[in-house]
């Protein structure tokens, strides 16, 4: 008795073990990276009382965040993000496809909470262009309004 209670102990212990691993390793969708990476932005911009700029790097696929001291980031493999402006002036429709024109070199998260007036076209492999808009009063999505 005592020694099946032990293999069960050692099975359940291994189980957990690699469960556990599975969570720890899992990768981000890389709208979460970027949200986190909002987030941490909009942390350095209050505790710093500095604007903290964010830029992405498409060789590296690497998107940056710094105060102008500190720099930090994300990696975001597979995936493509680029900082459009608010104003949808910029969007143009070429054969069928709406394409996105002017896209800016970066964007400020500022120390009152607040950040510029921007959205993100954000591509992950294989997958369709998904542009999301931020409120510039809290550098959180844009929610839509619910359909009848």
């Amino acid at each position: 008795m005592l020694l099946a209670l032990a293999l069960l102990i050692l099975v359940s212990t291994v189980l957990l073990t690699a469960t556990a691993g599975l969570f720890r390793d899992r990768s981000d969708r890389p709208e979460e990276a970027f949200w986190n990476a909002i987030n941490h932005a909009r942390e350095l911009a209050l505790e710093t009382d500095r604007p903290v700029t964010l830029r992405f790097d498409r060789e590296s696929e690497h998107l940056f965040w710094s105060d102008g001291d500190r720099l930090d980031g994300v990696d975001l493999p597979g995936t493509a993000l680029r900082f459009l402006p608010m104003e949808r002036a910029s969007a143009r429709l070429i054969g069928g496809v709406r394409f996105e024109g002017d896209a800016l070199a970066r964007v400020r998260v500022y120390p009152d909470g607040t950040c510029d007036p921007f959205r993100i076209e954000l591509t992950a492999t294989g997958q369709a262009p998904r542009i999301l808009q931020i409120d510039p009063w809290t550098c959180a999505p844009v929610l839509r309004a619910a359909s009848p």
